[in-house]
């Protein structure tokens, strides 16, 4: 799933109610802060998977105060 379709889903979630019954079959949906964290997670993930994410790129200087 791409970002986003888990935000198409939550937000075809969220305008659902919480709970409902069609033909005697009782349904319950997940809560909003649920989905949140589920595409949270998600996102985690994604960005624990390249690596270099986390790294900056930093100018060192070694010449000292004077520069």
């Amino acid at each position: 799933m791409t970002d986003d379709e888990i935000r198409e889903k939550i937000l075809e979630k969220a305008i659902q109610p919480a709970e409902y019954e069609i033909d005697g079959e009782r349904v319950k949906n997940r809560s909003v802060t649920e989905l949140l964290a589920l595409e949270a997670h998600f996102a985690k993930k994604k960005a624990s998977k390249n690596p270099f994410a986390a790294m900056k790129i930093a100018r060192i200087s070694t010449q000292g105060p004077e520069r």
